[in-house]
């Protein structure tokens, strides 16, 4: 793997959100690694900052989040069914005219467990926008779907046969001619490449991996996983590879949560993969299942965390 210099990611500071000021023009450029700081509470607008979505009964986990054409966001979540056995999910959908405002309409589902190699469970949905519709890579059983999508994420048409096997929570990035696919396995974070956005050939090893010979004090020492992917374009036109994704310290102990924190890395190739050097998180602890969208200087985050009992969706922006 070729070397790449980074510039360290300093306490308090974040790289540039996207410029290419943020990197040069040799190394990686720190677009979308912050600073991210959640949604703080503000009793005068009708959210209940930094929460997007919570449910006192159910888990909500793991968000996609899209630009809105009309301005806002476009936001999938991954909910479990009110329906028994408990922790069966589904996929639903809901539009942020604004970042601190209310959805448009409540979360509706958006996709369900519909297929024999789904199991009971869809979720860790990772959309693409494209010119005429959306493609959404999900997680169904023990592999990944693809689905798409012409009323702007509403309802969608599933493939009859997963596009990748064996592998889970899946992030989504297309240049506009290669399609590049991360995933979980035991391993760590692996990624998949494509043409066509169908048929995808995994590279032979993880890119990403838990830092298991680091200190325990590092944010991702035991586990990494929940990769988010994008295509990044530079002012100067120049575009690279960037992932977000969650890291787990430590195991958590008997009937605890796990506490993920959220890393950050990027590639010129998909192929070689480099963390921002560090033992810290772009995101601290609690925040796990990245999903970022970013516009010209500005990246706004949807993340999972802990809210009491349950799990919801929050979301952090950068200033």
């Amino acid at each position: 793997m070729r070397t790449l210099l980074w510039l360290l990611l300093v306490p308090a500071c974040g790289l540039g959100i996207a410029d290419d000021s943020s990197g040069g023009r040799t190394e990686l450029p720190g677009t979308g690694a912050g600073p991210f700081a959640r949604l703080v509470a503000d009793p005068l607008t009708p959210a209940d900052e930094p929460w997007l979505a919570i449910d006192p009964i159910l888990e909500v986990t793991e968000p996609a989040i899209l630009a809105r054409p009309a301005g806002g966001y476009l936001t999938w979540i991954t909910q479990e069914s009110a329906e028994l056995p408990a922790g069966d999910t589904e996929i639903w959908f809901a539009e942020l005219p604004e970042l601190r405002g209310l959805p448009l309409a409540p979360f509706a589902r958006a996709l369900a467990a519909e297929l024999t190699w789904e199991g009971d469970r869809v979720g860790a949905p990772a959309i693409v926008a494209l010119d005429d519709r959306l493609v959404m890579f999900y997680a169904g059983g023990d592999d990944i779907g693809r689905a798409e999508s012409t009323d702007g994420g509403r309802t969608w048409s599933k493939r009859a046969e997963p596009v990748l096997r064996n592998a889970t929570s899946p992030g989504i990035a297309f240049d506009g001619s290669a399609w590049v696919l991360a995933f979980v396995d035991g391993r760590g974070i692996g990624v998949a490449h494509s043409t066509d956005g169908v048929t995808f050939t995994p590279d032979p090893d993880p890119v990403i991996t838990a830092r298991t010979d680091s200190g325990p004090k590092v944010f991702d020492h035991t586990l990494v996983t929940s990769p988010s992917v994008a295509w990044l374009v530079e002012g100067t036109g120049r575009g690279h590879w960037v992932m977000w994704y969650a890291g787990l310290a430590r195991l958590p102990a008997s009937g605890e949560a796990p506490t993920f924190a959220i890393g950050y890395a990027g590639s010129f190739d998909g192929h070689d993969w480099q963390r921002i050097s560090g033992e810290r998180p772009i995101v601290a602890a609690p925040a796990g299942a990245p999903a970022v969208v970013v516009e010209g200087n500005h990246a706004v985050m949807a993340y999972d965390a802990l809210n009491g009992r349950r799990f919801g969706v929050g979301l952090a922006a950068t200033p």
